[in-house]
């Protein structure tokens, strides 16, 4: 499903593009991000994720703020491009992990950021408290106008454990 939200994004995905991973982790898309960006915010809750990926990706254009992705509300500016990827850092602690609540802010504060033409990619994971934030923000992405904000669900039918993905772009 990161592959899938990759493409996804790569038309927005640009040199003067401004793209924002609201949830950084192992900082794969981060990574993807700089393959052509302009500037890429980061957020991440855990200090030492954050200086791992720090360490990883020295690049001026890459800024980690570690704090809650819900902080997405305090940016002043319009990006090109979003992800998420929910659950925990497979190479941190997976006892923290992403809070349905705060998800669902940080997602309708990304959405408020999305540029017009801007996409935004939510994968999600299908662990116990995974499928509670999942149904909260699916819960929310199914009142939104269609002719706006399109959003499209990929998911592998044939498993009941299989990350998916939903694929977000403003139309006006």
């Amino acid at each position: 499903m990161v592959e899938l939200s990759h493409d996804f994004l790569k038309p927005v995905l640009h040199r003067d593009a401004i793209m924002i991973d609201a949830t950084l982790g192992t900082g794969r898309d981060s990574a993807f991000f700089l393959t052509k960006a302009r500037r890429v915010i980061a957020f991440e809750i855990q200090p030492e994720t954050a200086a791992r990926c720090r360490q990883r990706m020295n690049d001026p254009r890459l800024e980690i703020r570690v704090e809650n992705h819900t902080h997405i509300a305090d940016l002043d500016l319009e990006a090109d491009g979003v992800i998420f990827n929910f659950g925990w850092d497979p190479e941190g602690s997976h006892d923290i992990v992403t809070q349905p609540e705060d998800s669902l802010t940080a997602v309708q504060a990304a959405q408020h950021c999305l540029r017009v033409k801007g996409r935004m990619a939510l994968v999600f994971y299908p662990h116990a408290r995974g499928r509670q934030e999942a149904d909260r923000i699916l819960a929310w992405l199914r009142t939104l106008d269609h002719r706006r904000y399109p959003c499209e669900k990929a998911e592998l039918i044939n498993s009941d454990r299989s990350p998916f993905c939903v694929l977000i772009e403003r139309r006006r």
